[in-house]
């Protein structure tokens, strides 16, 4: 891995006070990279992973993580990394990235977003029920984790999440326990969470490696996944 994860139990409060997915105006986000490095460092955070979105044909990559480090350099305290998120293609684990852009990369997310049909196409969400839906989504995942060039998976069963609530506990622990088989962090991203608590208590039985990210679009959105984690009482002060 690229970057050092811990187990979820060995979690501790500082270890919290980062945030490892960001999105710029480079992107789909709001903020851009000056202004996200601001705010990281006015909520007193000690590690911003910029992650945009990528594609295999992503040209502009060079330049992002040029333009990441260059800003960098106005902010010594914090420890500011270059990433990307790369959307699975299939269930074996291909990736949507260029090996041009892995090699820039000091951490890299894999995430589930659309649902590929084997032929090149898209599944469309409107004709799967709530159960097709959460296994295909579950087996896109288990690729990711067991064949790609990844360090975490991220929002975990987001997909799902956000059309049908709560994801069913057994597939939630299938990707954990195969999230140990590689070391693959496993994400805790509370804008896709529907129920914190109950996730926290299935890495606590199964103890993966955690990244902490909140999938921040804008500036004001920075740290709000470990503000969770601080108020959701995992941690005993």
């Amino acid at each position: 891995m690229r970057r050092n994860f811990v187990q979820f139990r060995d979690l501790e409060p500082e270890l919290v006070n980062v945030e490892l997915q960001v999105h710029t105006t480079w992107t789909d986000g709001r903020s851009t990279i000056a202004e996200q490095l601001e705010s990281a460092r006015q909520r007193g955070l000690t590690t911003i992973a910029f992650t945009e979105h990528v594609r295999r044909d992503a040209e502009w990559f060079a330049g992002f993580a040029a333009a990441v480090r260059e800003e960098a350099r106005r902010f010594p305290e914090l420890t500011v990394l270059v990433g990307c998120e790369a959307k699975a293609l299939d269930s074996r684990g291909t990736l949507d990235v260029s090996e041009e852009t892995l090699a820039a990369c000091d951490i890299v997310l894999g995430s589930v977003h659309r649902f590929p049909d084997g032929r090149g196409g898209l599944l469309d969400f409107a004709a799967l029920d709530a159960g097709a839906t959460a296994e295909i989504e579950c087996e896109l995942a288990l690729g990711l984790l067991r064949g790609a060039p990844i360090d975490v998976l991220a929002h975990p069963a987001g997909m799902y999440q956000r059309r049908y609530g709560r994801y069913p506990d057994a597939l939630f622990r299938r990707m954990l326990e195969a999230s140990l088989e590689r070391g693959i962090a496993v994400e805790i991203n509370t804008s896709y969470l529907v129920n914190v608590e109950a996730f926290l208590e299935l890495c606590d039985v199964v103890n993966p490696f955690v990244s902490i990210g909140s999938d921040a679009h804008g500036a004001e959105e920075l740290g709000r996944c470990r503000d969770a984690l601080l108020r959701s009482g995992i941690f005993v002060l």
